[in-house]
């Protein structure tokens, strides 16, 4: 071979003759043929190792593998092959450059000597070295993960599975290499992979997550959560596909057991609520017989002693009332029904109003109460009423009930915030009883009250403030407290309120008292008019009674119908001004009563009805007037509140005078 051509391959190639000693042992070589690659790997500054004594060079190379290759080829006249051969022993001298190389050689025997070629494959094996830690690196990752892995070709063989999945499905390690996948999941679960799996290879989607239910090696199926990839591997040729899967077991037991537990305090819950319904009304029909009662009795003539009697049925029965509204009130906050219902309202007057309530009693116990509303305030909020007079209420109630005598002072201040958004800051602060510091966090939990002598003392559920903390929550603010034992508190009561820009003055009506309602009922009768009759359906017959009672006392003709059946009978032969009908009822009930009544075309078709029941479920008024009533009164009745609604009922209905010829 041309030595030109040979110079310019990356080999060495080198003809190395034996040096024997007396005994004829190999001890050394002289190269006695090297091409110009060989020179300047040996002698990189220069020069030619022809003629030269390997071991002169390199002392080290009678130690060497190559050194035993070279005299086992001489010796036995067979090549030797070493592919990948071990790292050449450390260089010394002129060789310390080769150090940590690696190289390739064939040794070829060539009359009494050979002839060695080798190439440079360190740069290779350094790579096939860092890729088999790699693999090392990522097959412990694997087979440490807490997730299933397992690779599979593209036509189900299992290649690879990590430990997890062998614990899962209870297999040796191993065991299910080179299976197909199809031996551990159920057959329709196969199919679904195999679906996914093709439409990755066509690029459809890029991931498929699905639940599939594995066979364990004992036959238990065992549902996994599976994420599956693919991959080419171009060493392989062919498309891999990666499955990670997670044991859903535990996850689908909790979610089950968690759905059991929710329904269970749903029902609960609905229990619960119907329990507090009937209860309501089982409660509130008595009390209606009680207070309903009381309010005819102020009515007549009564002695000093036999009107404070009266009076003292009414306080106790309001009290009973109150705390039953508590109750529900609670009850209804708890199972997240409480809703709110915003207006326009003048915070000014509405705090007045609250604050009048309070004064009489105030005034028996020698209580200044003083109500002062900042500028800042403004003119018209979107308020809800009744829960700001029930919070605001609560809190001057609690003040006059814990106060002796001094001031309670009631301050409104506003914050705007944005240009529709105000923060109503109201501190209701007395110089009372006090509430010790340990107690203070108590006195919002439900049924509690910071001591226990304070419902002996002074009454109350302990519902108060802990309903009205929880109401001045869902208006976006809040209900604290600081207070000093002996020397008083001070309430704050927050919330959010849109503002309401004013383009006019609003005038509010001025309502009607009990005493203009007689007045006006009289002039009526004095003008010659007929008393309007008045068809009262109840099943209870106390019920009946109050209503007849405070009703003749006003004036009113009153007939009577013990349920839904009855009262269709008289008002399909007799006529009536209006109705009052009660809600539950057996037989027939209210609701039933009026549809049939409004189906009908007899006299009372279009008769005015007000719905009387025991529920006081916030929006009721609403539900009962969108269902046909004309006015609804919750029970106990108060007279006042009843006669309101009556005479706006017959107002409403007296531009049709010929109706009682119909």
């Amino acid at each position: 071979m041309d030595d030109t051509i040979v110079d310019i391959l990356p080999l060495t190639i080198v003809e190395l003759a034996p040096v024997r000693d007396d005994q004829g042992q190999i001890v050394d070589f002289i190269w006695v043929y090297a091409n110009e690659m060989s020179n300047r790997v040996v002698l990189p500054e220069g020069g030619s190792i022809v003629g030269q004594r390997v071991c002169d060079i390199d002392p080290a190379y009678r130690e060497s593998d190559m050194f035993s290759d070279a005299v086992l080829c001489i010796e036995t006249g067979q090549p030797r092959e070493l592919f990948n051969s071990s790292r050449t022993p450390t260089p010394h001298g002129r060789l310390k450059h080769l150090e940590g190389t690696v190289v390739r050689y064939s040794i070829m025997p060539k009359g009494d000597g050979c002839v060695i070629c080798s190439v440079e494959i360190t740069d290779l094996v350094h790579a096939r070295d860092q890729a088999n830690d790699w693999l090392e690196m990522f097959r412990s990752a694997f087979d440490h993960a807490v997730q299933a892995i397992t690779l599979t070709t593209e036509t189900s063989r299992i290649i690879y599975a990590n430990q997890a999945l062998y614990d899962l499905l209870g297999y040796a390690p191993g065991e299910l290499e080179g299976k197909s996948s199809q031996v551990i999941m159920r057959r329709e679960d196969h199919e679904a992979v195999v679906k996914a799996g093709t439409k990755m290879w066509g690029g459809k989607i890029e991931q498929e997550i699905m639940d599939v239910t594995l066979i364990g090696k004992s036959g238990e199926e065992i549902i996994v959560s599976t994420a599956l990839t693919s991959l080419y591997s171009e060493v392989r040729g062919e498309r891999i596909f990666i499955s990670h899967a997670r044991d859903v077991r535990a996850d689908r037991k909790l979610a089950h057991d968690l759905a059991t537990a929710l329904q269970r305090a749903e029902h609960a819950t609905q229990l619960k609520s119907e329990f507090l319904a009937n209860m309501s009304h089982e409660l509130r029909t008595p009390l209606n017989g009680i207070l309903g009662m009381a309010q005819v009795l102020t009515g007549g003539e009564l002695t000093t002693a036999q009107a404070e009697q009266v009076s003292i049925i009414l306080e106790s029965g309001q009290s009973l009332l109150a705390i039953l509204n508590d109750i529900l009130d609670l009850s209804k906050i708890e199972a997240g029904r409480m809703e709110l219902s915003f207006v326009e309202a003048d915070l000014r007057h509405k705090l007045n109003r609250v604050c009048k309530l309070y004064e009489p009693v105030a005034q028996e116990k020698g209580i200044n109460l003083r109500l002062v509303v900042d500028p800042s305030v403004p003119a018209l909020l979107m308020l809800d009423t009744v829960r700001l007079r029930q919070c605001v209420g609560n809190l001057i109630s609690n003040a006059v009930k814990f106060t002796e005598n001094g001031d309670i002072l009631i301050v409104a201040t506003a914050e705007t915030r944005g240009e529709d958004t105000s923060r109503i800051t109201i501190h209701v602060s007395d110089n009372g009883c006090g509430i010790p510091h340990e107690k203070v966090a108590q006195i919002f939990e439900s049924f509690v009250q910071a001591d226990g002598s304070t419902t002996r003392k002074y009454g109350g559920s302990g519902l108060g403030l802990p309903i009205s903390r929880k109401l001045a929550r869902m208006m976006g603010g809040d209900i604290t407290v600081a207070s000093e034992l002996n020397k008083g508190s001070i309430f704050t009561l927050t919330l959010e309120s849109q503002i309401v820009r004013q383009e006019r003055p609003i005038s509010v009506p001025k309502p009607a008292r009990d005493t203009d309602l007689g007045i006006t009922r009289k002039a009526s009768l004095e003008d010659g008019r007929v008393a309007p009759s008045v068809l009262v359906v109840d099943d209870n017959a106390i019920n009946r009674r109050v209503a007849r009672s405070f009703l003749e006392q006003n004036d009113y003709e009153v007939h009577e119908a013990c349920d839904g059946l009855q009262a269709l009978m008289r008002l399909g032969n007799e006529f009536f001004d209006l109705v009052l009908m009660d809600i539950n009822m057996p037989e027939l009930d209210g609701q039933r009563a009026l549809d049939r009544l409004r189906a009908g075309d007899g006299p009372n078709a279009s008769a005015p009805v007000i719905a009387l029941t025991a529920d006081s479920m916030r929006g009721d008024r609403e539900k009962y007037i969108a269902r046909g009533f004309n006015g609804y009164v919750s029970k106990p009745i108060d007279q006042r509140s009843i006669l309101t609604v009556m005479e706006s009922c017959l107002a409403a209905a007296r531009p049709n005078p010929d109706r009682r010829s119909a």
